[in-house]
């Protein structure tokens, strides 16, 4: 398994994880309507798919986790995921996660 950030994955297989695991890749939150494929965040690949995929968004000292999905489940996927995000969050000197 490795770690990637999401901009160095073709933006098809984006496409294609959101459009099967969610319907789209459009998400709809409280904070506003997101394309999740053209966010920021971090994938992990195995076999050459994706089986955990993170997007957030940082905005005034404040980083926003969008979508969180973990294909397989039970083995720290999102967990990590997370933790790659409050890392980069503590780097950008986010106020708020």
């Amino acid at each position: 398994m490795n770690t990637y950030k999401t901009e160095e994955l073709p933006k098809d297989k984006l496409i294609e994880f959101f459009k099967l695991h969610w319907g789209s890749p459009e998400m709809v939150i409280s904070s506003g309507v997101y394309d999740c494929s053209s966010l920021d965040g971090f994938a992990i690949v195995k076999e050459d798919n994706v089986i955990g995929l993170i997007t957030y968004v940082i905005k005034d000292y404040e980083c926003e986790i969008i979508s969180l999905d973990s294909i397989e489940e039970g083995k720290g996927i999102g967990t990590s995921l997370v933790k790659e995000v409050e890392n980069l969050a503590f780097e950008k000197e986010c106020k708020r996660m």
